[in-house]
């Protein structure tokens, strides 16, 4: 059976991002696919420290949350990320738990896990959808080193309105369909 993990980095429990990855990992459900959801507002991650020892050993020697949420991204197919944009870029939630992924590769920077498939969800206050364009490109070059190979982005513009996502039905089935596809 596969897996996905799906981290929600926004603190709107409700929000846009919340619904998309919601609608992601519900289409994954209905495709047989076992699912795990995490917020990352309500963990425990520690800032990396920079001490190398993932790079040496595969494991972060800190004790907090992202013990688990390593294990299954270690354990998943298909990772999925959802963020708003705070100041052009992921949230500071999203990016802790991005900066203890070191641990994916090594001192080479050679993997050590087969890569997986990564999808993308984003919700932006700002109606142009390519505004952050370069954000999301460098976004996905991250992911694909530590072998999250972007297949899907799905982005909710002018997302000031909580309820923009759920009011959007072709958006929706987007991201149902991202999920089921895995």
């Amino acid at each position: 059976m596969k897996k996905l993990v799906a981290f929600i980095g926004s603190p709107r429990k409700n929000g846009n991002t919340a619904t998309l990855v919601d609608e992601v990992t519900r289409g994954a459900l209905d495709a047989g696919t076992q699912t795990t959801l995490f917020n990352l507002y309500d963990m425990n991650i520690k800032p990396c420290q920079g001490c190398l020892v993932c790079r040496k050993t595969g494991h972060c020697i800190m004790q907090d949350d992202f013990q688990n949420l390593f294990k299954h991204i270690i354990e998943a197919d298909v990772v999925v990320f959802g963020s708003p944009i705070y100041v052009w870029q992921i949230t500071g939630q999203m990016k802790l738990l991005w900066d203890r992924l070191c641990g994916l590769f090594d001192e080479n920077f050679k993997l050590r896990y087969a890569s997986k498939s990564a999808i993308m969800v984003y919700s932006q206050g700002n109606p142009n959808q390519d505004a952050f364009k370069a954000s999301f490109q460098s976004n996905e070059a991250v992911l694909k080193m530590l072998g999250l190979n972007v297949v899907e982005t799905i982005l909710v513009t002018a997302g000031n309105d909580p309820r923009a996502a759920a009011n959007n039905k072709d958006l929706l089935l987007r991201a149902y369909e991202a999920g089921k596809a895995v």
